[in-house]
């Protein structure tokens, strides 16, 4: 049967607001779970919402005779569709309520199952009756209640409500009224009554349009700011790091047989971990290396308490365990819940002799070069910061020649690759191993390449270490 031009641009201009909100809103719907599925862990609140606008969107194209003609279905097929999805439209956007109120999440996590058991009834209640819309009376009573319930809470007694809050009250008005409305309207209690502004249309899909657009404005205020925040936030941290560098050593010791190479790479723009050196007259210097608990900011402002505390420390930087034990009473109090794992090496060139002591710390390794073993050294006692009078004891042994030490932190043990498998002690142990005919620069590089090929990543933890070769 021929199609009358006429009569399709008829019923094209009356579906027009219909299809026009049904695919805005949908199209809204799958943008919104795309970003969600970008941000990942971040995602409940836009995960629902999104569901909750392709939902509604898709509700409004099935009740649609434009956009069901391009599609070879029948029409009661459609009014089932649309049914089913009216039952289920509330289920999505009571779990985005309940993942913006964490408060509020028992009672509204019983609320959506409650209007999903009932969706479920509605559909399995068309079925059984071969009606489309059968539960369609208590649907419009959920609905209002829905609603009510919904200015209740947006209209609830505040302080000084900002202009944000105002547009929420202003959209929630406009789409509850039209929705109210329309769903007295189902139920009869309304007949007659005509208030849509496009004739022969509900209500309720112009109020959830300005609705999405006073939600909208709210949404990009909010982004706006949130950039403007941000701005602010990397040019401080920018600062951050700049002064971070500059607590660090500009120049390593050198001379006298020793040779030094330092690596350090936090993993975020400023980190915790820390080193130093306390030098004494030629051919005796103290090397220290700390990881302050956590990262960011908080721990980069515990790691320049530390620089403080080592400087203290000077005037006995031949006695390890006395170094930490001073810089254990100057952390003490002052550290806000957080500690410090540190290591601190000695090195006398001139009486051939090395000090060892630390708090916490992974073990120093020592390679006897060029062909020797790699032995581990360890003698530690209590993290630093955690409580007053703790004593430290350090060990002392013979400085040999061709002696590599190094000193580190735990990101390097703690690489994880696809499996959670760490790097470990005993592969960082078997890579020192390995550099024993290298030079201090190629050796410290190898000994990163290695940890990053393990874990194919980018760092988990901030990383830095100080490799000390004495050529005697």
């Amino acid at each position: 049967m021929p199609i009358d031009p006429q009569a399709l641009r008829a019923l094209m201009r009356a579906d027009a607001p219909n299809l026009v909100i049904g695919l805005l809103v949908a199209g809204a719907g799958l943008l919104t779970l795309a970003l969600g599925a970008r941000l990942r862990r971040r995602v409940a609140p836009l995960v629902w919402l999104g569901v909750f606008a392709l939902v509604y969107g898709v509700r409004l194209l099935a009740r649609t005779p434009t956009f069901r003609f391009y599609f070879d279905a029948p029409g009661i097929a459609w009014a089932y569709v649309a049914a089913a999805l009216t039952y289920l439209v509330p289920v999505p956007l009571i779990l985005f309520a309940r993942a913006l109120l964490p408060a509020r999440r028992r009672l509204l996590g019983w609320c959506a199952a409650g209007v999903a058991a009932f969706a479920l009834v509605g559909v399995a209640t068309d079925a059984a009756l071969h009606r489309p819309d059968a539960l369609r009376t208590p649907n419009n009573a959920i609905a209002i209640v829905f609603f009510v319930v919904l200015l209740f809470w947006v209209f609830r007694p505040r302080t000084a409500p900002s202009a944000d809050l105002r547009l929420v009250r202003l959209g929630a008005v406009l789409v509850s009224a039209a929705a109210v409305l329309d769903n007295l309207r189902g139920m009869g209690l309304l007949s007659g009554v005509g208030l849509s502004p496009w004739p022969g249309h509900d209500l309720e899909p112009f109020g959830f349009t300005a609705n999405l657009a006073c939600l909208a404005t709210v949404a990009v205020r909010r982004l706006l700011g949130e950039a403007r925040r941000l701005a602010v936030i990397d040019r401080e941290l920018g600062i951050a790091r700049q002064i971070q560098s500059s607590i660090l050593p500009q120049a390593l010791p050198q001379g006298a047989g020793l040779a030094m190479v330092a690596r350090y790479r936090p993993m975020t723009a400023v980190a915790g971990d820390f080193y130093d050196f306390i030098q004494r007259e030629s051919g005796r210097v103290g090397v220290l290396v700390a990881d302050v608990s956590g990262h960011g900011v908080p721990a980069a402002l515990i790691a320049s308490m530390v620089m403080v505390a080592l400087g203290a420390q000077r005037a006995r930087a031949e006695r390890p365990a006395e170094v930490l034990a001073g810089m254990n009473e100057a952390l003490c109090g002052r550290l806000a819940g957080q500690y410090v794992t540190a290591a601190y090496l000695f090195i006398d060139t001139v009486a051939r002799r090395v000090r060892y002591a630390a708090a916490g710390h992974p073990p120093l390794l020592r390679l006897a070069r060029p062909e020797g073993a790699t032995s581990s050294i360890e003698e530690n006692g209590l993290v630093l910061g955690i409580m007053e009078g703790v004593p430290y004891t350090d060990v002392e042994l013979p400085l040999c020649d061709g002696d590599r030490f190094l000193l580190y932190t735990d990101g390097l043990l703690e690489a994880a690759n696809v499996r959670d498998e760490l790097f470990g002690a005993e592969r960082l142990t078997a890579a020192l191993a390995e550099t024993g005919r290298l030079d201090p620069e190629t050796a410290a590089q190898r000994l990163l390449d290695r940890t990053d090929a393990w874990s194919g990543g980018p760092p988990s933890d901030d990383c830095t270490m100080v490799l000390v070769d004495w050529a005697g």
